[in-house]
C-alpha cells in the first residue's frame, strides 16, 4: 500500500491579500545578511540607515541572519581572533548601538568556519559580552523559538548546522539536546504548532527558495553542499518548506544569497537580504516578485491584525530609496460567527457515526483482497453526550492545534490553567499521506476524495474505534495511570473559535492532557512533574541518579501485549516525575492506545507486508501474536533503553498480576461501558480473543524476553563515570557502572540469554576495564563517545572499543581491538541504532520492445549494526525468466560496511542461462538492416554468461559514488545458423567459445536530479575506466572509458517545461576485443528510434535531447495525474578501424506521459530513424 500510495505532488494557489491595518503595529524587524565579509564602507551605510529608521519605531528588531563574520569565522589562535574581535568592533557592535530595538545574530556558514562548534559557542560569549545583542540559537544548536509578543513567534534555524560535516570534531552536539536530524525537524515542526496562533517568523541563514542565478555549473553540477540543488541542501530546504506550508502565516527570512529578494510559491513568503558583500545576480521570474543586487535591506512590519508589509530599500550615497513594497495577508483563519443556536438545541445526548454508510460500502471483491475489518462499527450510529465547551471544566479556550500524523486534535486550557485535549475519532488520511509518504512535498487537498485518501480512511477501520474505551477499568485493576477519555458528540459553536471550519459535528473523545499542568490529577497519580519521552532520555543522559521504575514499564509493556497495541512508540508514552532519597524516578503514563485490538484480515495485506517491513507490525488481534519481534517493532527501541537489568523472573511476576487481575468479569464489566450500538459481535470476539490471550500471556512475555536479551544498551550519562567489566565463568559477564565512586548499576548477562551488549559512556571523561577469564563470552562494544575516555582491557577477548581518533584517550592495554575514527555516527549514542535485519521481497516486471517481457523477483535482506555506511550489510538476490528467449538469470549483488573506514566491500555475481543479451548488426557506422526482411530474432544473439566482481565503494550524503573493482567473468555466445551472426561465422570461431576474463574497473557517479520521475532540475555524471584481458587462447585485451553526463533544467518559470540532454559513449584500447565488449548505441539509453545495440564500434558517441512539457493536471476522483508530451532528437555514430565513414545517424520522434503526482510516469513514445519507426515504452525518463 505504501509504494502505491506514494504517488502525490500538490501546488498550492495564491492567498488573497487583505489591506493591512497600518495603524496598528505589532513589530518591526529590519533584516541584513553577509555584514562580516563586506567592505566597511559598504556595510556601514546600510547600519547608519537602519539605526536612524528605527528611531520611530515603538517596537523593533534587526535580525542578522548569518555571516556575520568574516569568512575565517572566529579563529582559535588567538592573534587572528583579536583581529577578529577588533573588526567585530568597528563594523558590527559599534555601529548598532543606537539601535532602537532588539539585536539578533544568528549563525551562518562563516560562523562554522574551522574550529566550530567550540569557535562557535566562544563567539557567541563574545557578542552577548559586549553588546545587547543575543546570538541564537544557543550551544551550537540548530533551533530556537522566542515569543515576541502575542501576535509574534520568532523561530531561528541555523541551516549550517544541517549541512555540516559533523565528522571533522568530536564536540558536536555535547551541549545541544538535539541530536538527530529526525529531531531537528520534530522541534521544527512543535515550535510551529505551538505558535499556531501568530505569524511565525523563520529566521534561517540558508533560504528555502531562491531566484538567485549563479553560475551554470554550479545549478548543472551541485557538487558541494552550499550549492542551491546540492541532494543534501535539497532535503534540508524541501522537508522544512513542506512542513512550513502546514501551518498558516509562516514568513521565511534569510541571508546567504548575497541580493534582495521577495518570493512567493503560493503558500510560503521567502525574504532575502544579504547585500552587504559582493552580489550575486537573480532574476524575477516564477516565484520571484523582487529581486535586486543593490546594496540594501528589508524592513518586515508585522501588523496586530496579523497580515504584514514587506519593504526593501537600496542605500546609495544619494540617500534612501524604496525599491519594492508588498502586503503579505494572514492566512490563518479568524472566528467564524455562526448562524443561529443550533448548537444550544441538541439536547444532553446525540445519534451520530465515524463514517457514513457510502464511505463503508464495498465491494465483495475488495472486501476479499481487504478483509472486512471494523468497517460496520464505523457507520454505526452511537448515542453519546453533547459536550458544551464553554461550560465543561469550567469553560474550555483552544490554545493549540494538534495531532500526530493522522490524528486532529485541538488542545484547550480552563480557568485555573489545566490543559485538555479534544481529537476526533474520525482520522485524517491527508495527514498521514503527507507524514508518512510525502515529507518533501506539501499535498495540502491535492489528494482529498481521491482513491488513495478513501483507501486510508478505509485503512483506519482496521482499529476498533470504541474498545479503546474499555482499557480504564483494566488499567485501574492493574493500578497503571490512564488518561481516562470520554466520548461526546461536538457541535460547531462559538467556543471554537477559529477551528469551526475544520472541527466540530462529529464524534470526539475529550482527555486531560498528560502534562506538567496537570499533574495534580489523581490519574495521573499525583508526581511532582510530568515528563515527554525525549525529556526523559535527556534527564536520564544528565543524572547518574536518575531512573525508570522498571516494573511499572514492564507492567505497561506486557499490558500492551494482552490487548494487541503494537502502537507504542516514544510520543504514545509520558512520564510522572517522582523524587526519594535516592534521587528521580521515573514511571510510565501510557497515552493513545488506538490499535488496540486491531483487525487486518484479508490476504492482500499479507503479500504487501512481504514488500514493506514497516506494515508487519500492524497484526490482527487473536488469541496469539504471530511475530512478537515486528509486533514490539514501534517500542523496541525505548525497551532497550529501559529493560537493560531485567531478569525473567520479574516478567513472570508481572505476567501473573495481569492474570490475575483481568478476570472475566473484569473483562465482562469493561466492555460493557461502551456505548450500546457499538457492543456488537465483534466485542464478543475481541473479549474471546483477550480472554484466549491473557491464558497464552506467559508465552508470548517468554518470546519477547528471549528476543530483547538477545541484545542490550547499556548508557552511562554526560559525567564522568567508570564501568566494570567482570568476565566469570558459565558465560556470564557482570558490568558495574560508577559515578564519583557510587555504585548506580550492577547486572550480570549470561551467554545463553545475552549475544552482543553495547556499552555507551557518552560524554564525560569515563574509564571501562575489563577483568577476569571466563568462557563462552559475550560480544562487547565500547563506546567512549566525547571526552577523554581510558580503556584497560586486561581481557581483550570479544571487546573492542570505539572513540574518535581526535580526542586524547588512552589506550593501557596493547592489541585491544579498536576503531578510531571521527564518525558522528559511530561514536554518538541515538537510542533508535540499535541492531536488527529486515528481509524483504518484491516482484520485478518489466518491458522492452527488444528484449520483451520479464517477470521475477528481488528478494533484499539488510542487516544494521553498530557500523553503518548506511547498512551494516546488505545481500540482494534477483531472478528473472525473460520470455522472449525462454531464458533465466540471476543476480546476486553484496555490500558489507567499512572494509576500511568508509570503504564498503561489495560483491556482484552474475549468470544466465543462453538467453537474449544483446543484438548484433555487424560492427560500423554504415551496417545494413531491413526490419522487413528479417524477423527481430535474426540479430540477437543468446550469451550464457557469468559475472564475479569485487568491490571497493566510496559514497557520501551529497550525491557521489566511486568503486574499484576487480572482475572475473566468461561469455559464451551460442550458435545459430540462422542468425545473422552464424550466416557471417563459422561454427569453429573463437566467439563461440566459452572466454574467461579477468580485469579491473573504476566507477564514478554524481546524481542530484530532484526526482526521477520527472526529474526538472540536476544533474548526472557517471565516468567508468577499465581493463579486461582473456584467459584463454583468445588473447583479447584492452582497456575502456565510458563516460556519460546528462541534465536538465527549467525552462519555464513553473519548472513544467524541462530541457534534458544526455551525452555519453565508449572508447576501447586496444583491437582485440569481442562484439559483445564493443562500444554500442542504439535503444532507449542512446538511439531511441534504433533497435538495442544498433550499431557496433571500437568507439562510440550518443547525443539525445528532449524538451519535455506537463500540459495540464487530470482531477479525478481515483489519483490526481499529470499529464504532458516530449518532443526528442538523438544523434549518434559509432567508429571502426578502417572504416572511412562519414555516416552519422538521427532519429527525432516524441512521447506521450502521465505522471501519478509526478512520483511514477509511465512513458509511451514513437521515434523515427533510418531504419523506421521504433515504439519506446518507459517507465519514468531515462535521463
Amino acid at each position: 500500500m505504501y509504494t502505491f500510495l506514494l504517488v502525490f505532488c500538490s501546488f498550492s494557489a495564491l492567498a488573497q491579500e487583505q489591506k493591512p491595518d497600518t495603524e496598528a503595529v505589532s513589530r518591526v524587524f529590519y533584516i541584513l545578511s553577509n555584514t562580516g565579509p563586506g567592505a566597511k564602507m559598504a556595510t556601514l551605510p546600510l547600519f547608519e540607515n537602519v539605526v536612524k529608521a528605527s528611531q520611530n519605531d515603538v517596537s523593533a528588531s534587526i535580525l542578522l541572519p548569518g555571516n556575520i563574520t568574516p569568512s575565517h569565522g572566529f579563529p582559535k589562535a588567538e592573534q587572528k581572533r583579536q583581529e577578529t574581535k577588533e573588526f567585530l568592533r568597528k563594523n558590527l557592535l559599534e555601529p548598532l548601538d543606537n539601535f532602537n530595538g532588539n539585536i539578533i545574530f544568528t549563525p551562518g556558514i562563516n560562523e562554522w568556519a574551522p574550529g566550530s562548534p567550540q569557535s562557535l559557542d566562544d563567539l557567541e560569549s563574545f557578542l552577548q559580552d559586549n553588546s545587547n545583542g543575543k546570538f541564537l540559537p544557543n550551544d551550537g544548536c540548530p533551533v530556537e523559538d522566542i515569543e515576541i509578543n502575542d501576535e509574534i513567534a520568532l523561530i531561528i534555524v541555523d541551516s549550517q548546522w544541517y549541512l555540516q560535516d559533523w565528522d571533522h570534531s568530536s564536540d558536536y552536539n555535547v551541549e545541544c539536546d538535539i541530536r538527530t536530524k529526525e529531531r531537528f525537524f520534530t522541534e521544527v515542526k512543535d515550535a510551529l504548532k505551538d505558535n499556531f496562533e501568530k505569524v511565525k517568523i523563520v529566521a534561517v541563514h540558508h533560504p528555502v527558495l531562491t531566484a538567485s542565478t549563479p553560475g551554470a555549473f554550479n545549478r548543472i553540477f551541485p557538487f558541494f553542499r552550499q550549492d542551491f540543488q546540492n541532494p543534501l541542501y535539497r532535503e534540508f530546504r524541501k522537508s522544512l518548506e513542506t512542513l512550513a506550508s502546514q501551518f498558516d502565516d509562516v514568513i521565511f527570512v534569510s541571508g546567504n544569497d548575497a541580493n534582495l529578494q521577495y518570493l512567493h510559491n503560493g503558500r510560503n513568503p521567502q525574504i532575502i537580504s544579504a547585500t552587504a558583500a559582493a552580489t550575486t545576480p537573480a532574476k524575477t521570474t516564477g516565484d520571484a516578485l523582487f529581486t535586486s543586487e543593490e546594496p540594501g535591506y528589508a524592513k518586515l512590519t508585522v501588523f496586530k491584525n496579523g497580515s504584514s508589509r514587506i519593504d526593501f530599500f537600496s542605500v546609495k550615497p544619494s540617500g534612501e530609496e524604496l525599491l519594492f513594497s508588498k502586503k503579505i495577508p494572514q492566512e490563518r483563519n479568524t472566528k467564524i460567527e455562526l448562524e443561529g443556536a443550533a448548537w444550544k438545541n441538541l439536547g444532553d445526548t446525540y445519534s451520530a457515526s465515524i463514517y457514513t454508510s457510502e464511505e463503508t460500502q464495498k465491494s465483495s471483491f475488495y472486501r476479499f483482497l481487504w478483509g472486512d475489518r471494523y468497517r460496520n462499527v464505523y457507520n454505526t450510529k452511537i448515542e453519546v453526550p453533547v459536550l458544551l465547551l464553554d461550560t465543561i471544566y469550567g469553560g474550555l479556550t483552544p490554545i493549540k492545534e494538534g495531532g500526530g500524523q493522522q490524528s486532529r486534535s485541538i488542545r484547550f486550557i480552563n480557568e485555573n490553567d489545566h490543559e485538555y485535549t479534544l481529537r476526533a475519532l474520525r482520522k485524517s488520511a491527508s495527514r498521514y499521506i503527507q507524514a508518512d509518504l510525502a515529507p518533501t512535498t506539501f499535498i495540502g487537498d491535492r489528494v482529498d476524495n481521491t482513491y488513495p485518501h478513501r483507501l486510508v480512511l478505509d485503512y483506519f477501520t482496521t482499529s476498533h474505534p470504541y474498545a479503546k474505551f474499555a482499557l480504564d477499568n483494566f488499567a485501574e485493576a492493574l493500578d497503571l495511570p490512564h488518561i481516562k477519555p470520554q466520548i461526546y458528540y461536538v457541535p460547531r459553536q462559538p467556543a471554537l473559535e477559529i477551528h469551526n471550519d475544520e472541527y466540530g459535528n462529529e464524534l470526539y473523545e475529550l482527555q486531560a492532557h498528560a502534562g506538567s499542568e496537570n499533574k495534580s490529577f489523581a490519574q495521573f497519580e499525583k508526581p511532582q512533574d510530568i515528563l515527554s519521552s525525549f525529556d526523559l532520555l535527556e534527564e536520564l543522559r544528565e543524572d547518574p541518579q536518575a531512573r525508570v521504575d522498571e516494573n511499572e514499564y514492564l507492567k505497561a509493556r506486557l499490558f500492551d501485549m494482552l490487548i494487541g497495541d503494537w502502537d507504542r512508540h516514544q510520543d504514545n508514552w509520558r512520564w510522572a516525575e517522582y523524587e526519594d532519597e535516592t534521587g528521580k524516578i521515573y514511571t510510565p503514563i501510557p497515552r493513545d492506545r488506538d490499535q488496540a485490538f486491531s483487525k487486518y484480515d484479508g490476504p492482500l495485506i499479507r503479500l504487501i507486508k512481504l514488500a514493506e517491513p514497516r506494515l508487519r507490525k500492524m497484526q490482527t488481534y487473536d488469541e496469539d501474536i504471530d511475530s512478537i519481534k515486528w509486533f514490539n517493532w514501534s517500542g523496541y527501541p525505548l525497551d532497550l533503553q529501559i529493560l537493560y537489568q531485567t531478569n525473567w523472573k520479574k516478567w513472570e511476576e508481572q505476567v501473573r498480576l495481569i492474570q490475575n487481575a483481568i478476570t472475566d468479569e473484569e473483562i465482562k464489566n469493561a466492555f460493557a461501558e461502551l456505548p450500546v450500538e457499538a457492543q456488537d459481535q465483534t466485542i464478543e470476539e475481541i473479549k474471546h480473543n483477550l480472554k484466549g490471550r491473557r491464558e497464552n500471556l506467559m508465552r508470548i512475555a517468554r518470546d519477547y524476553y528471549e528476543h530483547i536479551q538477545e541484545f542490550k544498551i547499556i548508557t552511562g550519562t554526560d559525567e564522568d563515570e567508570a564501568f566494570e567489566i567482570i568476565r566469570k565463568s558459565n558465560g556470564e559477564t557482570e558490568i558495574i557502572q560508577k559515578s564519583e565512586g557510587e555504585e548506580i548499576f550492577r547486572h550480570t548477562y549470561t551467554s545463553g540469554e545475552t549475544e552482543d551488549i553495547w556499552i555507551y559512556g557518552m560524554a564525560g571523561d569515563d574509564s571501562f576495564t575489563t577483568s577476569g577469564t571466563g568462557d563462552d563470552l559475550i560480544n562487547i562494544k565500547v563506546l567512549g563517545g566525547p571526552g577523554k575516555d581510558t580503556f584497560n582491557f586486561q581481557n581483550k577477548k570479544k571487546i573492542k572499543l570505539y572513540d574518535f581518533k581526535s580526542s586524547k584517550n588512552d589506550i593501557l592495554q596493547p592489541g585491544s581491538r579498536k576503531l578510531l575514527v571521527d564518525s558522528y555516527k559511530i561514536n554518538n549514542f541515538n537510542y533508535k541504532k540499535f541492531k536488527y535485519s529486515i528481509f524483504k521481497a518484491v516482484p520485478y516486471v518489466n518491458f522492452e520492445s527488444d528484449a520483451g517481457f520479464t517477470l521475477g523477483a528481488k528478494t533484499i535482506w539488510t542487516k544494521y549494526g553498530l557500523v553503518n555506511n548506511p547498512f551494516q550489510a546488505r545481500h540482494e538476490l534477483l531472478a528473472n525468466y525473460y520470455f522472449a528467449s525462454n531464458g533465466f538469470a540471476v543476480s546476486y549483488n553484496g555490500e558489507f560496511a567499512h572494509l576500511f573506514y568508509n570503504w564498503n566491500f561489495g560483491l556482484t555475481a552474475r549468470y544466465t542461462s543462453p538467453n537474449y543479451e544483446m543484438n548484433y548488426f555487424g560492427s560500423g557506422s554504415e551496417t545494413f538492416y531491413d526490419k522487413d526482411e528479417v524477423d527481430r530474432d535474426y540479430n540477437r544473439l543468446k550469451i550464457q554468461k557469468w559475472h564475479f566482481s569485487p568491490a571497493l565503494i566510496w559514497r557520501n550524503d551529497t550525491g557521489s559514488v566511486f568503486d574499484v573493482r576487480t572482475i572475473l567473468e566468461s561469455y559464451k555466445v551460442e550458435y545459430e545458423a540462422s542468425s545473422y551472426l552464424g550466416e557471417i561465422l563459422a561454427p569453429k570461431n573463437d566467439i563461440f567459445d566459452q572466454q574467461f576474463y579477468a580485469g579491473a574497473e573504476a566507477n564514478y557517479r554524481f546524481y542530484s536530479k530532484n526526482t526521477r520521475a520527472f526529474p526538472s532540475m540536476g544533474s548526472d555524471l557517471r565516468l567508468t575506466t577499465g581493463y579486461k584481458k582473456s584467459l584463454d587462447e583468445a588473447k583479447n585485451e584492452f582497456g575502456y572509458v565510458k563516460p556519460s553526463v546528462s541534465f536538465n533544467y527549467p525552462i519555464s518559470a513553473n519548472g513544467y517545461m524541462v530541457f534534458a540532454t544526455k551525452l555519453g559513449g565508449q572508447v576501447n584500447f586496444g583491437e582485440d576485443y569481442e562484439i559483445y565488449h564493443a562500444a554500442t548505441i542504439g535503444g532507449n539509453h542512446s538511439l531511441r528510434g534504433y533497435r538495442n545495440h544498433r550499431f557496433n564500434g571500437k568507439e562510440a558517441f550518443y547525443h539525445s535531447t528532449d524538451v519535455r512539457s506537463a500540459l495540464g493536471v487530470w482531477e479525478n476522483k481515483f489519483i490526481p495525474f499529470v499529464y504532458g508530451v516530449t518532443a526528442g532528437f538523438d544523434y549518434g555514430r559509432v567508429w571502426i578501424p578502417g572504416e572511412d565513414s562519414q555516416q552519422w545517424h538521427s532519429n527525432y520522434g516524441g512521447s506521450v506521459w502521465i505522471s501519478a503526482g509526478l512520483a511514477v510516469t509511465g512513458n509511451i513514445g514513437l521515434y523515427h530513424g533510418g531504419d523506421g519507426n521504433r515504439l519506446s515504452v518507459m517507465l519514468n525518463f531515462k535521463y
